[in-house]
């Protein structure tokens, strides 16, 4: 569990994040509950499954072939596109941007 800000702190400044103190008292407590439910999973019994390779299925489906919706339409919806494709920002060049 996070025990104090200082950890959010070091948390936020990794995920590249500014915080309000607010924000940061809010944050902490998601992400206990979050680290909370992970922890719960070591609970989970698993002593009634049968986890064995026998018991899983290596069976895949069979692929079926289905039209999509035509690229012009979806194109439309795009802020941007160039030769049939959707285009967008170099992520560098917008990251040096600010």
């Amino acid at each position: 569990m996070l025990n104090n800000k200082i950890e959010m702190a070091r948390i936020a400044r990794l995920a590249k994040l500014s915080l309000l103190a607010e924000e940061t008292d809010a944050l902490l407590a998601d992400l206990d509950d979050i680290i909370q439910v992970a922890q719960s999973i070591d609970d989970v019994r698993l002593t009634d499954y049968d986890c064995s390779e026998d018991a899983v299925s290596s069976e895949l489906r069979e692929d079926i072939d289905v039209a999509s919706m035509p690229s012009e339409t979806l194109l439309k919806s795009a802020a941007e596109s160039r030769s049939g494709f959707f285009h967008a920002p170099n992520f560098r060049a917008v990251q040096s941007e600010r």
